[in-house]
């Protein structure tokens, strides 16, 4: 197994790099994306998606009404959408739902804890700045712990009037891994596909 770190880098990568994919190859990663996130974390998957559904209707529709070109519908003039806009939000999407997905099939295999053990090793060079990732990363645990728990359906407003502020607090504790002589094979073979990629791309 990756460690937490080295899983998180990767996925950051990948959500970097699928955001020049020509619409082809980024169909492709979409597609393969949603099926990894049906297949391993479908849960997780549909609770993402449901917290970001405003967000994405919001997407394509900003992308469908601002964006200049050809009216899809000319009788409604300025206030159509054009085919550049459509075009340019179902390409933004499927940006979005490429990150959402392969976030969903993260957070299955890391797991909560195990994702903010790859946060206090991924900011360990703001530690040389004098920043205390424990600690960081221990109020970042208790807040993800607090989300992970909340129904979708829950409302904002319950979490700042502090509903649950009389409930047990539970002992938390954080994962400390070394780096294993795969993950910097891993993140080796990454620098060199990015390199790749990029020479590619320009």
């Amino acid at each position: 197994m990756l460690h937490p770190t080295v899983r998180l880098i990767v996925w950051g990568v990948l959500a970097a790099l699928v955001q020049r994919l020509p619409l082809s190859g980024l169909s492709l990663a979409c597609a393969s994306a949603l099926a990894a996130g049906t297949w391993f974390s479908s849960q997780r998957l549909g609770v993402l998606l449901m917290r970001t559904r405003w967000l994405i209707v919001s997407l394509i529709v900003i992308f469908a009404l601002a964006t200049p070109g050809v009216y899809l519908l000319p009788a409604l003039g300025g206030l159509g959408p054009t085919e550049e806009g459509v075009r340019q939000g179902i390409e933004h999407l499927m940006r979005l739902l490429f990150v959402l997905a392969t976030l969903a099939v993260l957070l299955q295999m890391t797991g909560v804890e195990g994702l903010v053990a790859g946060l206090h090793g991924l900011i360990l060079p703001l530690a040389w700045i004098g920043l205390d990732r424990g600690r960081v990363a221990m109020r970042l645990l208790l807040v993800l712990q607090y989300v992970e728990q909340s129904p979708p359906s829950r409302h904002w407003r319950e979490w700042l009037e502090g509903a649950d502020a009389g409930q047990e607090t539970r002992q938390v504790s954080l994962r400390r891994i070394r780096l294993s002589s795969i993950d910097y094979a891993v993140l080796t073979g990454l620098t060199l596909a990015v390199l790749v990629f990029n020479r590619v791309a320009s």
